[in-house]
Formats: C-alpha cells, sequence, structure tokens
C-alpha cells in the first residue's frame, strides 16, 4: 500500500512513510481519511492508476459455458519515463548535425499575402504565429514535408558547401520558430519518445507506470452478454443525434463564406482569412402549401423533444422507491431517421451474477479506451489493430487517421500510444509514421451539411479518430478541437440515458435495465444537515439507521467519473468516513453500488478480484462514403479569380424575392440585348446571405469593355435605385467554383448555366406556374433516360436519395406525407403550360447540355454533378423557397417511378 502512495504521491508518502498498520488509529483525522480513500481506491475501484489497479486482456474469452478468469496474484509493471520529464531535456541542434538527424516541417504553414503563416505554441498556449515571405524559407520546409535526413536535404537544397554553416544556422532558427521539427522533438505516437532517443531510466528520473496482471484461462457465459446488441440498437433510436454545437455553427459560417468550395483547412480555420473556429484562436411567391413546409424546415429542436416525449412517458409516478423500470417494457417514440453507430464502440462493465452493470457505454471508437495500454502491451496493440481494420474494411473509400497531440505534460500520459492505424496526423510534434499525413494538405468542404475532408496529395476522404481517452475540450487550438468534433459527426456515439439529466434535481431515481443490463442505478439524493442536525455529528448508528430508513442500498458510492468512493452500510469506519466527506458538501447523490455475490475474476489462489470489463462492439456496414472525386490538379492554368471590370462582370443586386423576376426580364434581359455582341455569355443565381439578392454574371468577349458595360448595367438599374426597388448594388470580384466543379469542367459549367439561364428568363417572362416548373424537370429526367445518360433503376435510387434527404431536412410527418400525395393528383391533372418556339429551342439546349455534361462520366461525380445542376436549376425558376420547391419536386419525381414500374413507360 505504500509503495502505491509512494508512486501516486510521493509528498503524502513522506508523510505516512513510517506509519505501521497497528499505529492508523492514533493518526491525525486527515490523515487517516486520505489513507482510507487510497486503500478504498485499492478496494472499489478498477482504474488503472500507478500500481492500484491493472489491466489485463482475455482472448476468445466470452464462451457458451462459464469459468473463473484466472489472473496472476503478481503485478507486471511497465516502466516508462514520466512524461514532463521531456520538459527538463536541453535540445542541442549540434546533435542533431552529428547523427546526420531527420528534419520534419511543421505542416501548419501556409502561405499568405506577404507572410508564412503557422501555429505554434508557448507554454501551453497556441497562437497564430506569422513571419515574412521567404522563397528560401519556403523552399526548405516544402522539403521537409516528409522527415528527411540533414545530409540528404543540404543535397536536395544544392547548398554550396562553404556556405553550409549558414545553412546549418538558418535551419536551428527554424527549429527554435518550431518551422522545423527534429528527430529529437518528442513523439506521441508510435515508439516511446524516450526510448527511440536513447533516453534511460536512471534512479531519480520520474516513471509513468502501467500494471498488468496477466490472465491465464477463463470465459464469460455468452448468455450474460447477449441483450447488448439489442440494446445499443435501442438506444440508438430513441436518443436524438445532436451534432456538437460548435461544429453545427462552422457549418453555418462555412456555408455563408465558402457556399460548396473547397478550401484549404488551415485557410478556413485563420480567423482573420477564413472563419476560424467556435472563437479559439484570436489572430494579430405567397404559396401556401410550401410555405407550411419551409417553416418545419426551420423550427425544429429535436433535444426538447426527445426530452418531452420521455418525460411523457416516464412519469414521476414510475419512480417507485425499489421498483426497477425497464426500458424493453417501456412504450418509447423512436427517432424517425437514426444515425447509424460507429463501427466500434466500447461498453465499459461490471458483471454481478446474472446482471451486467454499464459504466460507460459509446464513443466514436473503441480505440479510445484501449488505446493507452498499447504502449505496455504487444497484445493491446494488435487487438487495437483489429479494431482499426474493422473500421477501414467497413468504409474502403475512406481513409482513417489518429490526431498525434500534446500540450498538458501532466496529462500527456494518457495520450502516449502505438500507432494502431495505418496513418496519422502529427500536430506540433515529430512523427516517426511511414508516411505522415500534412495539415497543409487537408482540404475542407460541406456538403449536404456535412463537414468532409479530403487528403489532396491522396485524393481520398479523411476521417480523424483519436485512439487515446484524453478530453480534447480541454484544448484551445482550433484545429484539433474541429478535427476531434468531426469523429461525432453523423453516427449516435453518445449512448448513456442518464435519468438524472431528463430529471434534474430530484430526491429519487431508479434502477433502469434493458432486460439484464443495468443502464442507470439508483440515487438518492442527502443534505449535509441530515447528518450534522443542529452542527453536530450524527453517531454511526444514527447515520446507519437514517441512510436504511430512506432506502439505501448495502453498498453505494459518491462523487464524480471515476473519482468515486465506495461506503460499507454495516462499516462504522465507511460511515465516519461518508461523514467527513459531506461535510465539504451541500448535498450530494448516492449511488447503488451493485457487488457479485460470485466474483468472475480470481488469482491462483481464488482470491477475489473486482473487475471493470472493456467490451469491444463492432458492426461491418459501410457508415461513410468517399469524397466525390474532382480535377483539381490542373488549376494552375485555370484562372480562378477576375477582378470587376474585368472579362467577367459580377453583379449583386439586393432586392424583394418577388422583384427579383421582374429586375430578370425588365434590368437584365433589356442589358443582355442591348450588348449581345459584346457578352459571350451570361448567368444568374438567387441567394439570401446577407439579404435576398440575384447574382448576375457575364463573360465579355473583350475585357476592355468592361469598364463600359460596368456602368451601362449601373444605368439600367438606376430607377430601381432611387425607388427603393434595389436596396443595394454591389460590383464584386467572381471567384469561380472550381473547388465544386473541379478546374477540368467550370468552362463548360459556366457555359451551361448560360444555356439554363436563357430558358429560365423565357420561362419568367411567361409567369409560369409551379406545377408547370415541376414538369419541366420531370421532363428533363425523362430525356436523360432517353439519351441514356442514366439507367432507370440508377436514376431512381439518385431521386429516392435526394427526396429523403430532403424530407428528413424539412422534419416531414404523416400529415405532411399525405398534403404531398393531394398535391401530386393535382398536379398530375394539370395542364402544363405550352412552351412557345424558342422556348423550346432553350429547353432543347438546356437537355443538350446537359447531356453533354455528363454523360460517359464516373458515376459518383455524375451523380453529384446532375444533383447541383438540378439544384441550381431550381434556385432559378422559383424566386422564394427554393429548398422547399426543390423538396417537392423530387417527391413528384419519385412518385412518377412508384407509378411507372416499366421506365419505358416513364
Amino acid at each position: 500500500m505504500k509503495n502505491a502512495i509512494a508512486i501516486s504521491s510521493g509528498d503524502f508518502y513522506e508523510t505516512i512513510k513510517d506509519v505501521e498498520a497497528q499505529d492508523l488509529g492514533n493518526l491525525p483525522p486527515r490523515i487517516y481519511f486520505t489513507i482510507w480513500k487510497y486503500f478504498n481506491r485499492a478496494k472499489y475501484r478498477s482504474t488503472p492508476y500507478g500500481t492500484f489497479a491493472s489491466f489485463g486482456i482475455l482472448k476468445n474469452a466470452i464462451k457458451q459455458t462459464e469459468s473463473k478468469v484466472k489472473v496472476s496474484e503478481e503485478q507486471i509493471i511497465h516502466r516508462l519515463i514520466d512524461w514532463p520529464y521531456r520538459n527538463q531535456l536541453e535540445f542541442d541542434f549540434e546533435h542533431t548535425i552529428q547523427q546526420n538527424g531527420y528534419l520534419f516541417s511543421n505542416s501548419s504553414f501556409y502561405v499568405t499575402l506577404n507572410g508564412i503563416r503557422y501555429i505554434a505554441c508557448s507554454e501551453g498556449v497556441f497562437e497564430l504565429a506569422e513571419i515574412d515571405h521567404d522563397d528560401f524559407v519556403m523552399q526548405i520546409l516544402n522539403a521537409c514535408m516528409q522527415p528527411i535526413r540533414l545530409k540528404d536535404l543540404i543535397s536536395k537544397l544544392q547548398w554550396e558547401d562553404e556556405r553550409e554553416s549558414e545553412l546549418l544556422m538558418l535551419l536551428n532558427d527554424m527549429h527554435d520558430l518550431q518551422l522545423l521539427f527534429t528527430d529529437q522533438d518528442p513523439n506521441i505516437i508510435g515508439e516511446d519518445f524516450f526510448k527511440r532517443t536513447g533516453k534511460e531510466i536512471a534512479g531519480n528520473t520520474p516513471e509513468y507506470l502501467i500494471a498488468e496482471r496477466k490472465a491465464y484461462h477463463g470465459e464469460i457465459d455468452q448468455n450474460l452478454l447477449k441483450a447488448i446488441p439489442n440494446a445499443l440498437d435501442l438506444l440508438r433510436k430513441i436518443i436524438p443525434k445532436e451534432e456538437k454545437a460548435a461544429l453545427t455553427t462552422f457549418i453555418r459560417q462555412f456555408k455563408k463564406k465558402f457556399e460548396q468550395r473547397e478550401v484549404s483547412l488551415l485557410m478556413a480555420l485563420d480567423p482573420e482569412i477564413g472563419i476560424g473556429y467556435d472563437e479559439l484562436e484570436q489572430s494579430s411567391e405567397g404559396y401556401d402549401f410550401i410555405i407550411q413546409f419551409n417553416n418545419k424546415r426551420n423550427d425544429h429542436k429535436a433535444s426538447n423533444d426527445f426530452k418531452a416525449r420521455l418525460k411523457k412517458t416516464l412519469s414521476l409516478e414510475n419512480f417507485e422507491h425499489g421498483k426497477t423500470l425497464f426500458l424493453n417494457k417501456l412504450n418509447l417514440d423512436l427517432n424517425e431517421k437514426p444515425v447509424p453507430l460507429p463501427n466500434s464502440l466500447s461498453v465499459l462493465m461490471h458483471i454481478a451474477d446474472d446482471l451486467v452493470i454499464i459504466d460507460q457505454i459509446g464513443g466514436v471508437t473503441a480505440n479510445a479506451l484501449a488505446g493507452r495500454f498499447s504502449m505496455a502491451s504487444d497484445d493491446v496493440t494488435d487487438f487495437c489493430e483489429e479494431i482499426s481494420n474493422v473500421e477501414e474494411s467497413a468504409n474502403p473509400e475512406v481513409l482513417f487517421f489518429d490526431v498525434a497531440y500534446m500540450v498538458e505534460a501532466n496529462v500527456d500520459n494518457i495520450n502516449r500510444r502505438k500507432l494502431v492505424y495505418n496513418h496519422q496526423l502529427s500536430i506540433l510534434n515529430y512523427d516517426t509514421s511511414a508516411s505522415p499525413l500534412l495539415l497543409n494538405d487537408i482540404q475542407i468542404s460541406v456538403r449536404n451539411d456535412q463537414v468532409i475532408l479530403r487528403s489532396k496529395s491522396l485524393n481520398k476522404r479523411l476521417m480523424p479518430r483519436m485512439a487515446s481517452a484524453y478530453n480534447y475540450t480541454r484544448s484551445d487550438l482550433a484545429v484539433f478541437r474541429l478535427l476531434c468534433d468531426l469523429q461525432h459527426q453523423g453516427i449516435q456515439s453518445s449512448l448513456l440515458l442518464p435519468l438524472d439529466g431528463i430529471f434534474p434535481d430530484l430526491d429519487y431515481y431508479p434502477r433502469l435495465q434493458y432486460q439484464n443490463i443495468v443502464l442507470n442505478t439508483q440515487k438518492w439524493r442527502v443534505n449535509k444537515e441530515a447528518f450534522f442536525p443542529g452542527k453536530v455529528q450524527l453517531s454511526v448508528d444514527a447515520c446507519r439507521e437514517f441512510l436504511t430508513k430512506i432506502g439505501i442500498s448495502g453498498f453505494f458510492k459518491t462523487g464524480l467519473s471515476d473519482q468515486t468512493l465506495c461506503f460499507n452500510l454495516s462499516s462504522n469506519e465507511d460511515l465516519n468516513a461518508l461523514m467527513q466527506f459531506i461535510q465539504k458538501q451541500k448535498s450530494i447523490y448516492l449511488e447503488e453500488v451493485i457487488l457479485p455475490k460470485q466474483n468472475v475474476v480470481v488469482d491462483e489462489e481464488s482470491k477475489p478480484y473486482l473487475t471493470q470489463f472493456i467490451l469491444s462492439i463492432t458492426h461491418n456496414e459501410r457508415i461513410y462514403n468517399g469524397a466525390s472525386l474532382i480535377n483539381v490538379d490542373s488549376t494552375a492554368h485555370v484562372q480562378q479569380v477576375f477582378l470587376p471590370g474585368k472579362e467577367w462582370l459580377y453583379f449583386e443586386i439586393f432586392c424583394h424575392q418577388q422583384r427579383a423576376d421582374e429586375i430578370l426580364v425588365s434590368v437584365i434581359d433589356q442589358f443582355l440585348q442591348a450588348h449581345r455582341q459584346a457578352i459571350k455569355s451570361w448567368f444568374f443565381i438567387r441567394y439570401n446571405e446577407n439579404g435576398n439578392h440575384l447574382r448576375f454574371r457575364a463573360n465579355l468577349y473583350h475585357e476592355e469593355d468592361g469598364q463600359k458595360l460596368n456602368a451601362s448595367f449601373a444605368d439600367y438599374l438606376f430607377p430601381y435605385l432611387t425607388s427603393g426597388l434595389v436596396s443595394d448594388f454591389y460590383s464584386r470580384a467572381y471567384k469561380r467554383e472550381i473547388e465544386r466543379y473541379g478546374s477540368d469542367l467550370i468552362g463548360d459549367v459556366e457555359m451551361h448555366f448560360s444555356v439554363d439561364s436563357n430558358f429560365v428568363l423565357s420561362v419568367l417572362q411567361s409567369q409560369t406556374d409551379s406545377f408547370s416548373k415541376y414538369s419541366f424537370c420531370a421532363e428533363i429526367v425523362a430525356q436523360l433516360l432517353q439519351r441514356e445518360v442514366f439507367e432507370g433503376e440508377e436514376i431512381r435510387r439518385i431521386i429516392k436519395l435526394a427526396s429523403d434527404s430532403f424530407n428528413h431536412e424539412h422534419h416531414l410527418e404523416a400529415t405532411d406525407f399525405k398534403k404531398l400525395n393531394q398535391q401530386y393528383q393535382s398536379y398530375k391533372s394539370h395542364t402544363v403550360a405550352p412552351l412557345d418556339e424558342y422556348q423550346l429551342e432553350c429547353f432543347t439546349g438546356l437537355v443538350q447540355s446537359l447531356v453533354a455534361l455528363l454523360k460517359d462520366m464516373e458515376p459518383n461525380r455524375k451523380t453529384k454533378l446532375f444533383t447541383d445542376l438540378i439544384h441550381m436549376h431550381v434556385n432559378r425558376l422559383f424566386n422564394k423557397n427554393q429548398r422547399t420547391h426543390e423538396m417537392v419536386m423530387y417527391y413528384f419525381l419519385l412518385k412518377d417511378f412508384q407509378r411507372s414500374k416499366a421506365i419505358g413507360s416513364y
């Protein structure tokens, strides 16, 4: 016991090192209480900390038969140098020179107008640092994007031998600035840093210990665990998915600034030129049918709905003292569209005879809990690699990577781990992996309200994981917080159902079970005054009588997370400790502890152990799709930005939604007719960012006409401005959406937008009704089928996915589908507005343009381009509530397919 305390707290050990067991009763109460807490931890809590508890791994241990799990009484102590010790080590660049060491770039660097920006850290505080732009510094940084030997770098730079000292001074300066790392700098993932760099444990070197007990044999009865999968599935279906608030805000801000473009992750997180993340870093037609659905789209609060539903089902009348609630017997409402579980997750549990008691459940990967033990055990490393293989095999189009992060020396011991994924991303530390991922290689976009990361060099979607239980919300580094939040995106990672979170501040909570799975144990609230009436402490017998009267269990605990103390109601010593503990509290919750009558785990001498199990659950269903591949490799010869008055004119015209069509017909069309000889192509889009407006772009034959046409358009718009019908008007730089459409297609897409805009303008001039506009969209799909751009089942699947997505976005319910079906009947009996000769010519051109763009394209890219182009087409057709019109359009299209099973008759 003393040895364990010496490892845990050297200062307290000095206080009690000479105390013998028979002297405990003579100690001051404060000292005695501290020793009691240490003993309580060793007896009841399975938290691996020093030598107070040990870990072990059971292989093939879930069987149809049960036998005691036998472990070694003797601990195997894995000794590592304590991580804070690295701060005592002095860096010497001369050592790197002499050893011909490796250099590795801080991959967070990127170029601004006049400088090089990068992430740095000083005394645990992150900053966005910047130095003046220097071509040679950039050359060095680019040469060190993968770890490179010093001599190989000198050779690569073709540096003159006689000036080598100048280069070495520069490299040293770059290291001091944290632009470069060497192989003498710490790594948190991979071979242990101290071992890798030849540091030995000396007599006075502080140590970090991981204790292990080998499991010899034994099995757990699988019947005990058979209810767990169904319990997980039910929890997934009843607990609503809530995205991280910071991530939701980021998505909204990203779409506002970058729309559907793909940009550099580092640029997006720059608070000056991007949007940052969670404000962590600071740098130097009155269509009632449509309206009712549009309003539903904006007014949904899933979390509050869930709590209200659950409160209605779990009324307080059910909370009878001593009565167990069974989740599987409650009539609970299910989520309309539950999200999937991650491919692996952890169940932290105890086994007490025929009960399984859940301590924690969920997470984004089972490696988060198991990873910390990989430093001490090859068996655990192999186990973690099996978990990562499950995740990667289920999602073949996605590259999973572990995030290497360190900043808190006193906490980072739990971050040390082996590399259990095929890739890692190192943030401000050295990387020992074969092919490091680089921060400045990562691109980011938002598609269907999901953040997508893509490696530019590998052209694969990236999915972050952290094989560590580190509480990442402690960090104020924006890129790290974003990566960690992204782990939870689109999956149900939270499966806890705490009754005290739904019904706060009650005096009693019952046990909640799913069959034999205990999800919540009983809880009782007690106040300090109950133990100290008139400020006088109760006797032990009076304390026991009070606790027995309120129905407290024979064993109970109090505290938070793993900082808990367990008490035996029949122990005078424990009750004295309880009253000492509560002195510093106004009130506390006492929680039921269920101990086994027959322990599952024993040692060679059949001594029982109180054991906590980490059960890893996996499934092989795909939950992530790959990022649609786009051609962005040849952007060098494709101009991306056009300034006002050049070959592209771009105007933003702010006006009421219903006035927009008049502006198109009476202003833009007249302007186009007047300057048809000067304008090669044009298109418009409707937006509501910062106010409803039209975005009008015109491509000129001759750049020198730019200023003249700019002034001319202002003249056409002047009456609307002076009358107030147009509230504002801007001339902007045109930034082409190359990241969305690809450098190989952007020109063709712009020409298609022109053809599309011409057709829509011709339709607006005849004031076509909404049903006819839906029919035009249906005819486009029919034409694409006839021309074999899509197969029937292929386009039906695309429309079904799009329709489901829009229905989900609008939170449609049974009554809403009934209204849609009624409208569909009206739509089918409606007479479509006939197209005149010019409109028909424009429509034919629109279809031909779509065929030319989509035919023979790679399937995934074709699907995305089709939905993007249809989205923009609907945007132009309707002057308001465009997304709701798109929802109705897709629903009607799907109904058409359902009515006509034979595609040929469509």
